[in-house]
């Protein structure tokens, strides 16, 4: 008898043990959430201004119009500086998602269009930027990495997930 209550003392302390460390879990990953959703948001927010998006449609429009050897820094003002402010957004974003800070999903899902858009748009200008600057690694690699794989990605599956995972979290309250 006294075994027997051994191994349920010892089935309640591992279920106790495990039930606290996936308790904690959340909690940490709750609050590495809402850690990083202040910066998130901000990262995202020039989307949705009004100059931002005009200045991104000029540059899709007037940037095919330029010698591609140009690339970015010997474009003519103001597209150079159109050009720089919108692809290092992006890379803004890239750097977000690739390196963990924000939800790969969340931005894929939120820049796809646009962002594909833009590094259409930009991407033989980069190849000469970079050739310009003598390193095939110096100059929105992030960016260039991020699109690709967004590219690749089934972004309705990424959408499902962000919903299912923002049931879950309802459900969870």
């Amino acid at each position: 008898m006294s075994q027997l209550t051994n191994v349920l003392a010892l089935v309640v302390a591992l279920a106790a043990v495990v039930t606290s460390s996936f308790l904690a879990w959340r909690a940490l990953r709750l609050n590495q959430n809402a850690n990083h959703l202040p910066i998130v948001l901000d990262a995202l927010k020039a989307q949705r201004l009004p100059e931002f998006t005009r200045r991104e449609a000029e540059l899709w429009e007037e940037l095919p119009k330029h010698d591609v050897a140009l690339g970015f820094t010997r474009l003519p003002e103001p597209l150079r500086g159109r050009a720089f402010e919108v692809s290092c957004y992006y890379q803004h974003l890239s750097y977000l998602a690739e390196y963990g800070l924000a939800d790969w999903d969340f931005i894929a899902v939120q820049t796809t269009y646009r962002m594909l858009r833009t590094w259409d748009c930009i991407q033989a200008h980069v190849y000469e930027e970079r050739k310009y600057r003598g390193s095939e690694s110096s100059f929105l690699n992030s960016y260039e990495v991020f699109a690709g794989k967004v590219r690749r990605a089934d972004i309705d599956a990424a959408t499902a997930r962000l919903y299912r995972r923002g049931q879950r979290q309802r459900e969870l309250r």
